[in-house]
C-alpha cells in the first residue's frame, strides 16, 4: 500500500506510471472529481497566454455544463440547454455530430426517446416515439436519462478522439485540434443506470477503449459504484490487446491526514455475488440476453480458477451432456461473449437460447452449492 499527502501527489503518481488504462475505486468523499480536477491541472500547459489541453475529462462539473429551460410560461417548449462556452457544443456543430450521439443515448437507455440537438441555439428538445407517424414532442426526460444524453455526448466525443489519434500520419487526420490530446478522465459516469444498463455500458466502454492503437493516448477512470468497477476490471482483464503491464487497478482510501492507494489483482466486493443475482433475474423475469452468457461465462472463470480447472468449460454441467454438447455450449458462450455490443442487439435471442442458460446455470448452482 503506498501512501500519499495530496491529490496532487496522486495525480503525479498517475501520470508517471504511463499506464494505457488506470481503473481506481474510491468511495465516496474521498475526492474523486477533485483528483480529476488536480490531474487536468497537472498535465495542461500554459504557452503564450493559450492553455495546451492534453485531457479530456468527464465529471460532476460537466454535467454543470447542461441545464433546463422547462418554459415556466407556457409548459410546452421544453428544453435542455448547452453552455454556449462549452467545447461540447462546438465539437458537435464542426464534426456533425448530432445523429452519433442520439443513437448512443438510444442504446444506452433502450428507449423510444429521440434527441434533437440544434447546435445553433445550443438547445436539445426530446420527443418520443409513439409505435406510429405521431410522437410526443417537447418532453421532459428524467434526471437519470439526462445523465445518459450527457455522457453520450462525452462518449462520442471520446470515441472520435480515438478514432482521429489512431490514424499515425497528422496530416492524414480530418481535423488537429485532438493532437495535443493524451489523456481521456472519467469519474464516475452514469451511475443512475440499473445493473444491466450499467453493465452494457461498462462493456461499450471497454470496447471504445479497446479499439485505441494510439501509444500517446491514455485513460483514467475512477468510481465509487462497486458493480461498475468490477464489470471494468473484469472487461480489462480479459482485454488481450492492451498488455497486462499497461493496465492498472487500485483502491483509493484517505484518513484525516494521507490518501493510501492499494494495487488490486482481483475483484473485490462480492462481485461473483452480484453476477449470479443479476443472471438469475434475467432467468426468472425471461430477459435473458446475450451478454448475461458473458457475465456467466465470467462466473465459470472465477470458480474454475477457485478449483483449479484449467479450463472453464471443464465445469459446465448439465444431465446426459456428451462432449459434443459441452464443446457446442461453449461455443456459443465465447460467442456471445466475445461480439460487440452493437452485435448482439441485431439478433435476439430465441427461446430456446434462453432456456440454455436457464439449464446451464440451474446445474452450476447445484453442483457447486451455491447459496440460495
Amino acid at each position: 500500500m503506498d501512501t500519499y499527502a495530496s491529490l496532487a501527489e496522486i495525480a503525479q503518481r498517475i501520470k508517471d506510471s504511463n499506464r494505457k488504462i488506470t481503473l481506481l475505486y474510491a468511495f465516496n468523499a474521498t475526492g474523486k472529481t477533485r483528483l480529476s480536477m488536480e490531474f487536468k491541472n497537472l498535465v495542461n500547459e500554459s504557452k503564450d497566454d493559450e492553455v495546451i489541453k492534453h485531457v479530456v475529462y468527464y465529471n460532476a462539473f460537466t454535467e454543470d455544463l447542461f441545464s433546463w429551460d422547462n418554459d415556466l410560461k407556457n409548459d410546452s417548449e421544453r428544453k435542455l440547454k448547452i453552455n454556449k462556452n462549452s467545447s461540447f457544443i462546438d465539437l458537435i456543430e464542426r464534426q456533425g455530430k448530432e445523429n452519433e450521439i442520439a443513437d448512443r443515448f438510444k442504446e444506452f437507455t433502450s428507449s423510444k426517446i429521440e434527441p434533437n440537438i440544434n447546435t445553433s441555439t445550443g438547445e436539445i428538445t426530446f420527443s418520443l416515439s409513439t409505435g406510429d407517424e405521431e410522437a410526443t414532442e417537447n418532453i421532459k426526460i428524467s434526471k437519470g436519462e439526462e445523465s445518459i444524453f450527457i455522457w453520450a455526448v462525452f462518449f462520442v466525443l471520446m470515441e472520435t478522439i480515438i478514432s482521429e489519434l489512431n490514424i499515425d500520419e497528422i496530416n492524414d487526420r480530418s481535423t488537429d485540434e485532438f493532437n495535443a490530446i493524451q489523456y481521456i478522465f472519467i469519474d464516475d459516469p452514469v451511475t443512475s443506470l440499473d445493473d444491466n444498463h450499467l453493465i452494457q455500458m461498462a462493456i461499450s466502454l471497454r470496447e471504445s477503449i479497446a479499439n485505441s492503437k494510439s501509444d500517446e493516448l491514455r485513460f483514467i477512470i475512477t468510481t465509487h459504484h462497486a458493480l461498475f468497477y468490477n464489470v471494468l476490471f473484469n472487461e480489462f482483464k480479459n482485454e488481450r490487446s492492451i498488455r497486462d503491464n499497461k493496465k492498472e487497478y487500485c483502491l483509493l482510501e484517505k484518513n484525516e491526514k494521507m490518501y493510501f492507494i492499494k494495487k488490486q489483482n482481483d475483484t473485490p466486493f462480492g462481485y461473483h455475488l452480484f453476477i449470479k443475482r443479476i443472471i438469475q433475474k434475467a432467468i426468472d423475469d425471461n430477459v435473458v440476453e446475450r451478454y448475461h452468457f458473458m457475465l456467466f461465462r465470467n462466473l465459470l472463470e472465477k470458480t474454475s480458477s477457485f478449483l483449479g480447472y484449467n479450463n472453464w468449460g471443464d465445469i459446465l454441467i448439465a444431465d446426459g451432456m456428451s462432449d459434443e454438447d459441452r464443446k457446442a455450449y461453449i461455443r456459443f458462450i465465447n460467442l456471445s461473449s466475445h461480439n460487440k455490443i452493437s452485435d448482439l442487439e441485431v439478433k435476439e435471442l430465441k427461446q430456446n437460447e434462453k432456456n440454455l442458460l436457464k439449464l446451464l446455470f440451474d446445474n452450476f448452482k447445484r453442483e457447486y452449492k451455491w447459496k440460495e
